[in-house]
């Protein structure tokens, strides 16, 4: 049997790294993009990214990095696992797997509660205890289908660029909901130096309420020009329509908006004619974008999950996750997890992750088979265990 060990990666390493890289993940970025990825990525350094030595050659490479994600208004740590590639002559032998195990194990005994990552495969993931965490729409949005009341608002509204990052940064901190990355310096540096991203902040009583940023893309010279929203933040509802009304103004210059947001959000459900200047099917008239695959989740030890996370509710669940009965005493937006109890909800580690932190609803969840319990039982779990829908605009 080869010998295998994980260590960190190392400047020596880098060719090697971009040959793994590039063989993993053959899409059009040139060396000097992905050895920015390993060597200058806002996320962290090359200390976070973990390598795969058989018989002293690399195989494989990930990065395991330290975030903070938002949950029930709290910032849980979480291991973000990204940039998983084994070389092609390594594949099919269970590195990826192994690989995986010892990140986690780092994750743990660093204090992580969660583990997070962009999976390119849900069912390689699922075998190792991770979960989905959510589902989000990327709506393609004609710019006339804006309500002319919130362009209206917009044109009524102060509006300058982006002015201060401690603005960006209060801003973004205030709304943050599920899954919601707490973005690190290096990451806001990252967003604001590329020059291809547009800032509009709104301000009413001289106080900023909120922003949007936004890039222009074309795929050649004098082609159709597509806004994308990188970014849509507003600390309230009047604020929000009045910058999805100063994206309507910029009408002139696009064809097209393209708006990812939560699952549950109403947007789509207010605007005119999004798909205008599009035709449809014999079985589908409209169509107003694409429902995209969230990230996944992984539970690392259930009591330090729980207690990481915000509770918006008071109350008392009482779990059997993975055969081990917990009982959990929600108060003040903060929780007490304890040993023992009924196990009155049964359920996987993995199930845990989707309903504590993917917000899957219990009752949902009972649904499809992940959890099982008395109705009653359930019901009071759906009120306390419940956050709003996972919905984040950092991948990684």
């Amino acid at each position: 049997m080869p010998t295998r060990e994980v260590r960190s990666a190392t400047e020596a390493d880098t060719d090697r790294l971009l040959a793994v890289h590039t063989a993993a993940f053959p899409d059009a970025r040139g060396v000097p993009a992905r050895r920015r990825n390993f060597t200058a990525n806002p996320l962290g350094t090359l200390d976070d990214l973990h390598v795969v030595v058989e018989d002293g050659r690399i195989v494989a490479h990930a990065f395991l990095f330290a975030l903070g994600v938002f949950f029930g208004g709290k910032v849980v740590p979480t291991g973000g696992i990204a940039s998983v590639g084994v070389a092609p002559e390594a594949r099919g032998r269970g590195i990826a797997s192994f690989l995986i195990e010892r990140l986690h194990a780092r994750s743990e005994a660093r204090g992580d509660a969660l583990t997070l990552l962009h999976a390119f495969r849900y069912g390689f993931y699922a075998r190792s205890g991770y979960a989905r965490a959510g589902t989000a729409k990327r709506l393609a949005i004609a710019p006339r289908s804006i309500p002319g009341a919130w362009m209206d608002a917009a044109r009524a509204s102060v509006l300058g660029p982006a002015h201060e990052l401690e603005v960006l940064k209060a801003l973004h901190r205030a709304t943050a909901s599920t899954g919601c990355l707490d973005r690190p310096d290096a990451l806001w540096q990252h967003f604001l130096l590329d020059e291809r991203i547009h800032t509009v902040v709104l301000e009413r009583d001289g106080q900023p309420r909120g922003y949007v940023a936004f890039e222009h893309v074309q795929a050649e010279p004098h082609a159709e020009t597509r806004l994308l929203v990188r970014d849509l933040v507003a600390l309230d509802a009047g604020a929000r329509r009045a910058l999805v009304g100063a994206l309507g103004l910029q009408g002139d210059q696009c064809t097209q908006i393209v708006l990812e947001v939560a699952v549950d959000d109403p947007l789509d459900l207010v605007l005119g004619d999004i798909d205008e200047g599009r035709f449809g099917t014999a079985t589908v008239e409209h169509t107003f974008g694409t429902v995209v695959g969230g990230p996944m989740v992984r539970v690392l030890d259930v009591p330090r999950a729980l207690t990481a996370r915000g509770w918006p509710v008071d109350g008392v669940v009482e779990l059997s996750v993975d055969g081990v009965a917990h009982r959990v005493t929600a108060t003040g937006g903060t929780a007490r997890v304890e040993r023992g109890g009924s196990g009155a909800l049964v359920m996987s580690r993995a199930a845990l992750g989707a309903i504590a932190f993917g917000s899957l609803r219990a009752n949902r969840a009972r649904e499809v088979g992940l959890l099982a319990g008395e109705p009653s039982a359930v019901e009071r779990a759906d009120a306390i265990l419940a956050l709003p829908p996972f919905f984040s605009r950092d991948s990684f």
